[in-house]
């Protein structure tokens, strides 16, 4: 090894101390240097350095940044003066907008970048020392990620915390929603619930048993991505291959009922789960392990899930009359009036193409990047169908993981798909197809009915696209 190498060794360890003027003059060392294989080092000190340092405008969620940071994040040493300095004269950019760190963030996710020998060790114990929820769950074998790629999303488990058994109300006791709120509605075994958007937000997560059904209700704020997932695994399961809600129960026996949580980590833009249970690390929007228990003794476990409707309540209300709401009061104090229409910066996220995600690498596609779409995931979960939400042939058929599908727009106006009756198929009104036999199929929740005959539903996700494209081998678009 060169004397530089072990001088550039020395300094990114030199990082690492709790002493906030050691970091500064490791930082005005490494940027004298000039080695950019720095720089991912450096990004990782910048972003905690300007959350810790800013809780009060980059904390989250938001609804937590009039109140103190976490106590790791509120110690002297938690500083790296000149970072953004040193960055710049290493790489080149001058960002100096307030959100500096974030549009640092999405120059480094378009760069490759080899760090020095021994980063992934480094960044670990970056994380254990300085971001300890995180770096507790991030250490964790085997993994089927790099290290590098793996962002931190300003939160952990403890400030960003599910809800867990929660409260449903009647329908007529929901008075603190609108009509235009937006709501996340399905169906478990056979009656409704809605959960409204600025409830969910400042949690992503929530862990609930309904009729007997335990169920993790899963939102990516990032990728706009609201999942519902069976959280039974192991056991004999009963699968069908269309993936329809009725059928996918895990027969009574031995499997584990998991609690899901927000590790703090984004892998892609997307949220990383974890599981109270085994820690194991989840892809939230593709539901199958990354890293740790589950991974080794099941690799190709796939999470079951069930049909989520991303409507208005007004909408939802007046299709299913005597839905359940969820009850506000959920004991966090949280005051969830300020999502109602207000989603901070997350807009920029979802609608300008020129924000990119933390660790998403931009591609020209056949979507933009940002479109809002409802895919169709392959059994194995390596595969995606996606459907544009605004923009597609109502109905539509197409062929997905070897079956054919109609998606139609439903009553509350989201996307339902089903199996598909003999193709062409038209729509004779609100709630009618009529097939290429002349069959009237009627448009219910969970299946289309003609008499006796049925075609069952297929569960999707919503999301942005670029989410879709990252987190499955092939992404197809269905138009």
């Amino acid at each position: 090894m060169s004397a530089d190498s072990r001088d550039l060794e020395a300094h990114v360890e030199q990082l690492l101390v709790r002493d906030a003027d050691a970091h500064a003059e490791a930082i005005e060392a490494l940027a004298e240097h000039g080695d950019e294989r720095v720089v991912p080092h450096l990004l990782e000190v910048l972003v905690i350095d300007a959350i810790g340092n800013d809780w009060a405008t980059f904390g989250f969620p938001e609804v937590l940044r009039d109140r103190d940071p976490p106590r790791y994040l509120d110690l002297p040493e938690v500083r790296w003066p000149g970072v953004r300095d040193a960055l710049s004269d290493l790489a080149g950019p001058n960002f100096d907008s307030e959100h500096a760190w974030v549009e640092w963030e999405s120059w480094y996710s378009q760069q490759d970048i080899e760090p020095l020998a021994g980063f992934d060790a480094w960044k670990l114990r970056l994380y254990k020392s300085y971001l300890p929820p995180v770096g507790g769950l991030l250490d964790a074998e085997p993994r089927e990620f790099d290290l590098q790629d793996v962002r931190w999303g300003n939160c952990d488990r403890s400030f960003l915390a599910a809800l867990n058994a929660p409260d449903f109300l009647p329908r007529d006791d929901a008075d603190y929603l609108d009509g235009e709120d937006t709501v996340f509605g399905f169906e478990i075994e056979g009656r409704r619930y809605a959960v409204p958007r600025e409830v969910l937000f400042p949690h992503e997560l929530l862990n609930v048993t309904l009729d007997g059904v335990p169920v993790s209700l899963t939102y990516c704020t990032l990728c706009n991505a609201p999942i519902l997932y069976d959280r039974r695994v192991g056991g004999a399961a009963t699968r069908s291959t269309s993936q329809n809600s009725v059928d996918r129960r895990v027969e009574a026996g031995d499997h584990d009922v998991l609690t899901f949580g927000s590790s703090g980590m984004l892998a892609s833009g997307n949220k990383v789960m974890y599981d109270e249970e085994t820690e194991t690390l989840w892809d939230q929007h593709a539901g199958v392990p990354t890293a740790g228990h589950y991974l080794a003794e099941q690799s190709d476990l796939v999470l079951d899930q069930f049909a989520v409707t991303q409507t208005t309540y007004g909408e939802w209300r007046a299709e299913y009359p005597d839905t359940r709401v969820l009850d506000p009061e959920t004991g966090y104090d949280y005051d969830y009036s300020h999502y109602d229409d207000h989603i901070g910066f997350f807009r920029h996220y979802w609608n300008n193409e020129d924000v990119v995600q933390p660790g998403v690498r931009k591609a020209d596609g056949e979507l933009p990047e940002k479109a809002d779409v409802y895919g169709l995931v392959s059994a194995d979960a390596t595969e995606v169908w996606v459907i544009p939400v605004d923009d597609f042939d109502d109905p539509l058929v197409g062929t997905v993981d070897g079956r054919e599908v109609v998606a139609v727009r439903d009553a509350t106006g989201d996307i339902a798909v089903y199996e598909a009756p003999p193709a062409p198929v038209e729509r004779d009104g609100d709630d009618i197809l009529v097939d290429a036999d002349g069959t009237a199929w009627t448009i219910a929740r969970n299946e289309l009915r003609a008499g006796e005959e049925t075609r069952e539903r297929i569960p999707g996700r919503h999301g942005l696209w670029f989410a879709f494209r990252t987190h499955y081998d092939d992404a197809h678009v269905l138009r």
